[in-house]
């Protein structure tokens, strides 16, 4: 059973970045709820837009000038200037994250829901095809593969795939003929991403969890 208008607005309310397969379907054939998905997300955006303030210069100094006692113990100062220390080593041990690797949440973020809704139906052996081409693992040890189209990014034109596996479900982007030096990673709006190096190129792998992008890691590479 297909889904229906209210059931397509619940999910499309409760994390409208991020339609599912099903969802994006209803929207290509329903004009009312394609309509209200764009005002969700253009509302979605000024939400985040407005959200994005800057703190006034000298408001950590001042809040915690505020809230410590003026008299402080020797036991108080030697215990914050460990915490301090611990902090200032691990913000220097955290990696940038990696700009293909943002890209890539930005696209899921952004456009991947539009790029669904527009894509056209594919030949089912394509799959195959571009796992040949690629020369990575797309079987069904991955999970459920949907090939949606060749889509243009900045770094190349990349093959944009949907899986489904049993830790949730992600996005694959495969770039041709582009080779990386180094695995990247980032991590914002809630996804995990990662780019890697394949035999025929490179892989962005944008999932909700750590775990489920390892998963998948590991697959590509098991061929």
């Amino acid at each position: 059973m297909s889904m229906n208008c209210l059931e397509f607005r619940r999910t499309l309310l409760g994390q409208p970045h991020r339609l599912d397969a099903e969802a994006a379907a209803h929207a290509a054939q329903c004009p009312a709820c394609r309509a209200f998905y764009a005002d969700a997300l253009r509302l979605e955006t000024r939400l985040e837009k407005a959200l994005r303030v800057p703190a006034p210069r000298g408001f950590a100094d001042r809040l915690f000038a505020r809230l410590a006692p003026k008299r402080r113990t020797r036991s108080y100062a030697l215990a914050a200037a460990v915490l301090l220390a611990a902090g200032l080593a691990a913000t220097a041990t955290l990696a940038p994250d990696d700009p293909l690797a943002r890209a890539g949440i930005d696209f899921v973020v952004y456009e991947e829901a539009r790029t669904i809704v527009e894509a056209k139906p594919v030949d089912a052996g394509i799959v195959g095809r571009v796992a040949r081409e690629m020369r990575v693992s797309l079987g069904a040890q991955l999970g459920e593969v949907r090939y949606i189209c060749r889509y243009p990014l900045a770094a190349g034109a990349a093959h944009h795939l949907l899986i489904t596996t049993p830790l949730g479900k992600a996005t694959l982007l495969l770039i041709p003929g582009r080779s990386l030096p180094s695995r990247g990673s980032a991590s914002a709006k809630g996804l995990q991403a990662a780019v890697l190096a394949v035999p025929g190129g490179t892989a962005a792998i944008i999932a909700d969890s750590a775990r489920s992008l390892s998963r998948i890691e590991a697959v590509l590479k098991s061929i």
